[in-house]
């Protein structure tokens, strides 16, 4: 071979070299990203499961104030009551003097 077709072949492998290079980075920077993919896929899980678990946290306690709030409604008819005939007590007791 002559100087300058081994100049060629030389330049070709360079070439060819400098190619794969960029390929093996590619595909290392397309790895990375499916690793992070996967990471976010997996968050997204996690983060879906704890939605349904303060939902249904969040309907329970909806639940129990649906069942309070009888209650309570309740204690505060009889206190109005209590209180009116502690005030009807009071006036006619005031009016029989």
């Amino acid at each position: 071979m002559t100087a300058k077709s081994s100049n060629v072949v030389d330049n070709r492998l360079d070439r060819i070299e400098q190619k794969i290079d960029k390929l093996s980075e590619a595909i290392i920077s397309i790895a990375r990203a499916e690793e992070k993919l996967v990471m976010l896929e997996n968050d997204k899980k996690f983060l879906m499961q704890k939605m349904v678990e303060v939902d249904d946290r969040v309907a329970a306690v909806e639940k129990k104030v649906d069942e309070t709030q009888g209650t309570i409604s309740i204690i505060q008819r009889i206190t109005w009551i209590g209180i009116s005939t502690a005030v009807a007590a009071a006036i006619g007791a005031y009016l029989k003097r």
